[in-house]
Order: C-alpha cells, then sequence, then structure tokens
C-alpha cells in the first residue's frame, strides 16, 4: 500500500473526519539532502474533525504526529499539518 493510502486510512480511522485531503509534496523537496527517488516522504494534510473542538493547535499537531508515529519511523520525513475544528472550517 501507498505512503498517501496508509495515511488517508490512519485519518479516516482516527479522527472521523467531515473533511481531510492528504497531498504528497515530496517531488518538491527534490535536491535537498533527504530527497529520495520515488519515495512517498513529505505530505501536506487537512483534517477537519470534531475530535480538535476544545484542542489546543499544539494539542492537535501532536495527535497527527502520534497517529503517524509509525511512518515516521520508516522514511517518512516531514508533514505540514492543518487540524481544524468543523467550526473553524466552516
Amino acid at each position: 500500500m501507498k505512503r498517501r493510502s496508509k495515511i488517508e486510512k490512519i485519518i479516516k480511522e482516527g479522527f472521523a473526519p467531515y473533511y481531510f485531503s492528504v497531498l504528497d509534496v515530496s517531488e518538491e523537496h527534490r535536491g535537498h539532502q533527504s530527497f529520495q527517488e520515488n519515495v512517498e516522504s513529505h505530505f501536506e494534510i487537512v483534517i477537519v474533525s470534531k475530535i480538535f473542538n476544545n484542542k489546543s493547535k499544539i494539542d492537535r499537531h501532536r495527535m497527527v504526529n502520534q497517529s503517524l508515529k509509525e511512518e515516521y519511523l520508516s522514511d517518512l520525513h516531514s508533514v505540514t499539518i492543518r487540524a481544524l475544528t468543523v467550526e473553524e472550517f466552516s
């Protein structure tokens, strides 16, 4: 299973999102020291979920990063996260 699909599955199961998107932006990092050909290593993730209600921005990011722990132990290098409540998204 490709990493993007794994991340989408993790988000669906862990956050019951109202909306989410997962973009592989690995190619934008070509030429950087950590760049590896044909490796999904850099992502931009947006998650909109009620689970973020009454959580600080840092707590939301910790939740997302914790859910991706196994991917970070592999060759996932970087994730940009936007974690919003449904109200913030509207």
